[in-house]
């Protein structure tokens, strides 16, 4: 029976240590915990580990000082240490690095990023002892040791490099002897000497079967050739380095090509053994392409949209905001373009949710055929793209633009034998110095997009500084004004979405959460995605939270019979309503005119990024609604170790899961670790869980098997009117 991996977690953080431990156990970790370094170095007194999560940012002893004590007694592969850190700043990594540590993780983490790190660790460190188990002291600081039977070569007796079988590893019978070079040979790692020309002098023979090689494609060949090619400079740099500094051990990461010309990320480990022309250079390279593989894929989810691949918001405001210093510092000139589809609105109610998402894929793939390879095509919101044209004169990017527009008309969508004609409304504005800032930018296209359309849409505008108050009056408070409209006409209304047990418990009553909807003029339904942005920009949110509450207790008030099969009912609030004080004594004072059987139905949801950014006032306003009886959810929970930590903070009775996480479980490993990990510790905070977006059997199924609580999506059911989950009206 194999020994689990003994591991060392040290942090100031009790949820993070405890988030750490719960994971690494779950997969065969044995974990000790320690909450600062005194406690750290105690621990290594009373007992061996294999390996050390060391927190650089403690109080008392700070990490690095940790880490000094640590690489006193241990060698790195002795005792290999892992920095958890708040910072990514590259002199904080190389000064941590150069005092020892193997690898470095910015905190918050991705819990299988770090398991990823640790078994590569673990597996170098066990390659090493197991090569050093069967290596006999060496005789001087180049050569290995000899049998006392065997005499060394010297001068013409030498040979050169060849083969050690018939696979054609090669290696150097006066460096190594035949014992100690089948364990070098079969060591799980690949392995390198050079020489200080940096050609090869030996590989060992997994090395070179994991790079796809022959002995003869390395033999005497410069080191330089099989790295990438687009890493060949660094990685000369990199080899430099341990000539000019052979007093350190050296590490870096870079990426190897292999023979079929695929490359493959490694984190490389280097010394200098000798001096003069006799110096060699020790390598050892772990693979590591399957860490970076997996950031790059997390990396890519959190910067692009899932339904047409494109850029996201987000991706696109960082870019901006470096074109943006760009103008300022070197009076470089670009363009930003919004467009807005016209009739995505009449395509999305008449052929549904999957009509929409179609038309919204196929506006994708024709926008990118149709600019640079430089250029940025992001999707902003529901039927909004964004394009970013970076050292594109503004006359030159008016000219794209209504290339692009035409090219939309010529697209003639066809969904249940009706064929759509598409046209778009795009606002354009020019980036030079003047532009204050990201927010400047966009909301200037945004103004120039609303002219478009109030102009009859199908059209272009550019901003111009001269109509800003009008465009600004246009575009930015037309929501403001049909906001206020339909909370003055009765146009807001409440839809009720099942929220059901994935374990049936019987006598359970029902619950569900209320979705808000409005109406426009012509009594078509509108989705909180498009107006509720621009009540929080423009402070009606909180109105809006009012007239929730407010029309809930009223309509269960009035029909007690609804309340009998009631178990919870969900009540979404605003960012905005932690911080209005108003609101909150609003709202106590209509849960004290309500009796127990109506507060202690209700439960208030806010989302976990509202939450996060106002923690103290979320705090006081989710205890003042608890003590009236009402629950409270956070929802759109997320990944990542602070998420935790903040969550231990914040007195919720449930934790909604991120759909965006659900969606993908099924059929994601790093979707179903995310949610495993957030139901694990919501139950270990004694908390329910509630997973959103459960759109089939396949993920209703997954969920049971990690013991999640609750379920909502449309497996379970559709959003109805309220009067139809709760009763007649």
């Amino acid at each position: 029976m194999t020994t689990p991996a003994s591991v060392l977690a040290v942090d100031d953080n009790a949820t993070i240590r405890r988030a750490i431990a719960m994971r690494l156990s779950s997969k065969g970790y044995h974990v000790v915990t320690a909450e600062d370094g005194a406690q750290a170095l105690a621990a290594l007194d009373e007992q061996a580990f294999d390996l050390m999560l060391l927190d650089l940012q403690m109080p008392g002893m700070h990490g690095d000082d940790v880490l000094r004590h640590v690489g006193e007694r241990f060698s790195s592969t002795e005792l290999p240490v892992i920095m958890l850190a708040a910072s990514d700043d590259s002199g904080v990594i190389e000064r941590t690095l150069a005092l020892g540590a193997n690898d470095y993780i910015v905190k918050p983490g991705e819990l299988p990023v770090l398991l990823a790190r640790i078994r590569s660790q673990l597996s170098r460190r066990d390659a090493q002892h197991q090569a050093a188990a069967h290596v006999e002291p060496p005789a001087s600081s180049v050569a290995p040791a000899w049998d006392p039977d065997t005499t060394l070569p010297t001068g013409d007796q030498r040979q050169p490099l060849r083969s050690l079988d018939d696979t054609s590893t090669f290696r150097s019978d006066f460096l190594l002897d035949k014992r100690y070079g089948l364990r070098y040979d079969h060591t799980p790692m690949t392995c390198f000497t050079l020489n200080r020309n940096f050609d090869i002098v030996f590989a060992n023979r997994f090395g070179v079967q994991a790079l796809g090689y022959l002995a003869y494609d390395l033999q005497d060949q410069p080191a330089i050739n099989f790295y990438a090619e687009a890493d060949h400079a660094l990685a000369l740099e990199y080899l430099q380095g341990v000539l000019d500094q052979p007093e350190r051990i050296h590490r870096w990461e870079i990426r190897r090509r292999k023979r079929n010309g695929d490359e493959i990320w490694m984190r490389e480990t280097a010394r200098l053994l000798g001096s003069g022309e006799d110096a060699l250079i020790l390598m050892t390279c772990e693979d590591i392409n399957d860490t970076y593989t997996l950031a790059d894929k997390l990396a890519y989810h959190a910067a692009h949209d899932e339904l047409t691949g494109l850029s996201n918001r987000k991706h696109l405001e960082e870019r901006l905001s470096r074109v943006l210093e760009s103008a300022q510092v070197e009076h470089s000139q670009h363009a930003l373009a919004l467009f807005d589809i016209d009739q995505f609105k009449i395509i999305n109610d008449t052929g549904g949710y999957v009509a929409g998402d179609e038309l919204l894929k196929r506006v994708a793939r024709l926008l990118q055929t149709v600019v640079r390879r430089r250029d940025i095509v992001a999707r902003m919101g529901a039927d909004e793209f964004a394009i970013l044209f970076e050292d594109y004169a503004l006359e030159d990017a008016r000219a794209r633009v209504e290339a692009m527009r035409e090219a939309l008309l010529d697209l003639k969508f066809e969904w249940d034998s009706r064929v759509h004609s598409i046209s778009a409304s795009v606002g354009l504005v020019g980036i030079d110095e003047h532009c204050e800032s990201v927010t400047a930018a966009l909301g200037m296209a945004d103004a120039a997009c609303y002219a478009a359309k109030d102009a009859g849409r199908n059209r272009s505008h550019v901003y111009d500084s001269e109509d800003e108050s009008v465009a600004a009056r246009r575009g930015q408070m037309r929501w403001v004004t049909r906001i206020n409209d339909a909370l003055r006409d009765g146009r807001f209304e409440l839809m009720a979405q099942a929220i059901t047990p994935i374990t049936p418990r019987p006598g359970a009553g029902r619950h569900c959460e209320l979705l808000l909807r409005m109406r426009d003029e012509q009594g078509n339904l509108i989705l909180p995605g498009e107006f509720l942005p621009a009540a929080e920009r423009y402070d009606l949110a909180v109105e809006i939270d009012r007239w929730v509450v407010r029309h809930t207790l009223d309509w269960l008030q009035a029909r007690p019979e609804a309340l009998e099969g009631l178990e919870l009912c969900g009540i979404n609030l605003s960012g905005q309503a932690f911080g209005d004080e108003m609101l909150l004594r609003f709202l106590l004072d209509a849960l004290d005119r309500q009796p127990h059987a109506i507060t202690s139905k209700l439960c208030s949801e806010v989302t976990e990024t509202n939450a996060i950014s106002d923690l103290l006032h979320a705090q006081r306003f989710i205890t003042a609604l608890r003590s009236r009886g009402c629950r409270f959810a956070i929802d759109d929970f997320g990944s990542g170790f602070s998420s935790f930590a903040y969550l231990k903070n914040l007195p919720v009775d449930y934790v909604k899961i991120d759909g965006s996480f659900v969606r993908g479980m099924a059929k994601e490993p790093i979707d179903l670790a995310m949610v495993r990990s957030i139901n694990e510790i919501g139950h270990v905070m004694g908390k329910q869980t509630i997973a959103e977006f459960v759109e089939d059997e396949a993920i209703l199924e997954a969920l049971r098997e990690l013991g999640v609580d609750y379920a909502q999506g449309h497996a379970i059911s559709r959003p109805v009117p309220m009067q139809l989950f709760l009763g007649r009206a």
